[in-house]
């Protein structure tokens, strides 16, 4: 399903973009009080209307995950959170695989 993103976050733009019509266990509550910064939400949603990569960065604390998060709950996308620091390997990420000659 499409969505406004006039109506859905509160921004002036005519872009719609895709949701999913029902929710599942990965995608977070809506926070309603959450106010979207403009020029980051419409740089997200573009990236992934456009399938292009997007990265939002910023000193700890300044509210890149919770962006993230109330861009998610309003689209019904699932997401899950993965701190990335210097503790996570690949395999940790990623997963291992592990060939097998017969």
């Amino acid at each position: 399903m499409k969505l406004s993103v006039k109506q859905t976050f509160g921004i002036d733009s005519d872009m719609e973009v895709d949701a999913f019509s029902k929710k599942n266990e990965f995608v977070p509550e809506i926070d309603k009080d959450y106010k979207f910064d403009r020029d980051t939400t419409l740089a997200i949603l573009a990236g992934f209307k456009y399938n292009k990569r997007v990265i939002v960065h910023g000193y700890h604390g300044t509210g890149k995950s919770t962006h993230i998060t109330n861009v998610a709950a309003r689209l019904n996308w699932p997401c899950i959170r993965v701190n990335l620091d210097s503790h996570i390997s690949r395999i940790d990420l990623i997963g291992k695989d592990a060939i097998v000659i017969k």
